[in-house]
């Protein structure tokens, strides 16, 4: 055999050695991205199946309205209200066409709580609220954060979320401290399209990711990992 035929057997030898070692890395990092896709789907699963589960059972009806602590505990429940809207306070949220109409019901302990009664659309006009006292039933809230930017192409009197702290600032007081968004018998009655309720997400939503995003740091690291092997395969060639 030739030095070059020996010189060439090596070459190809070597490069067998870094396809090898690419596609061990390359199947190990796919393994990885996927059991970071897992993470997040099984706990995102899970938060729905929760959310699910706690709109589902028996509703509560408010004879009054309950101390604070209470209203926060109930979060996510179907509660039932009995009030009269206050025409003053109609108000439209949301970053986007179509948007939430909101409007306050004075419950007949005097305090206001904010009744989202469904979607509108762009050009569409808003069936006014029913008069006199209404029973309403819908999921409770807390107050939404303010992560939602205001859309410019949006009408200036379009709220970007659905925050108690800037509703306080022309609404009658009290205002009890969450939300009621209409179900969809509630929301069909009243002429508008149902609204899908705002919830928080549930405890450990930051864990869940931090967990998915370190299966993909790994599977980068991963693919550096062979890189490096295969390029110190090549210069031990040498």
């Amino acid at each position: 055999m030739t030095e070059g035929d020996k010189t060439s057997g090596t070459s190809s030898a070597v490069r067998v050695k870094q396809a090898l070692i690419m596609l061990i890395g390359t199947v190990l990092a796919g393994v990885m991205v996927i059991l970071g896709l897992w993470q997040m789907n099984v706990f995102e699963s899970q938060q729905n199946n929760s959310t699910q589960a706690r709109i589902d059972q028996p509703v509560i009806t408010w004879d009054k309205t309950p101390k604070r602590a209470d209203v926060m505990a109930q979060y996510g429940r179907r509660v039932r209200i009995t009030g009269t809207f206050e025409p003053s306070t109609a108000t439209m949220v949301g970053t986007s066409w179509p948007v939430r109409a909101v409007q306050g019901v004075r419950l007949r302990s005097g305090e206001t709580i904010a009744v989202v009664r469904g979607m509108v659309s762009e050009g569409q006009n808003t069936p006014p609220a029913p008069k006199g006292t209404v029973t309403l039933t819908g999921v409770l809230a807390a107050s939404e954060s303010d992560d939602e930017h205001r859309n410019p192409q949006m009408p200036a009197a379009v709220l970007p979320s659905l925050r108690l702290e800037v509703l306080t600032q022309t609404w009658p007081q009290p205002l009890v401290p969450a939300t009621l968004t209409l179900d969809e018998d509630g929301a069909r009655a009243q002429g508008l399209a149902p609204a899908e309720p705002v919830l928080p997400k549930g405890d450990g939503g930051e864990r869940n990711r931090g967990y998915a995003l370190q299966w993909w740091v790994f599977a980068i690291f991963t693919i550096a990992m062979s890189i490096a092997f295969a390029r110190a395969a090549g210069k031990h060639k040498d």
